[in-house]
């Protein structure tokens, strides 16, 4: 399975949990981390496309791969810029909820993971059409 897959179907098993469990904060929690990897998997296939190796980095990867989805696409009027801001809330949202757990995660911030993602993903298939 490539990332593209994996990102699209970790997205509709996350719609699914929500569904079910999505009032119970860990199940949110779980959901806005597993959202955020999505899109991370997704930005590290991208690089991929254009002959990067992600796989390879060993030091902040994270940040990496969003300077590097910035560097070959945005900088190059490939992607739309508000792509990285939205990838760098996506990772905050992220952090937050594995790590700052006196903060409460709402059904509100899962709502505008998923809207987040969906923007994304939208945007990597655009450009997908174009670098392959």
């Amino acid at each position: 399975m490539d990332e593209l897959s994996f990102a699209e179907e970790t997205i509709d098993r996350m719609k699914d949990l929500y569904g079910l469990a999505g009032n119970h904060a860990v199940v949110r929690r779980t959901i806005i981390s597993r959202i955020y990897y999505s899109a991370h998997h997704l930005s590290r296939y991208l690089l991929r496309r254009v002959g990067l190796r992600p796989e390879t980095w060993r030091r902040n990867v994270h940040q990496r791969v969003i300077d590097e989805i910035h560097r070959q696409f945005v900088a190059t009027n490939m992607m739309n810029a508000q792509m990285i801001p939205l990838l760098r809330d996506m990772r905050r949202n992220r952090i937050n909820a594995d790590y700052q757990l006196r903060t409460t995660i709402s059904e509100g911030d899962v709502e505008d993971m998923f809207d987040m993602f969906d923007v994304y993903l939208n945007e990597c298939r655009r450009l997908l059409e174009v670098i392959t």
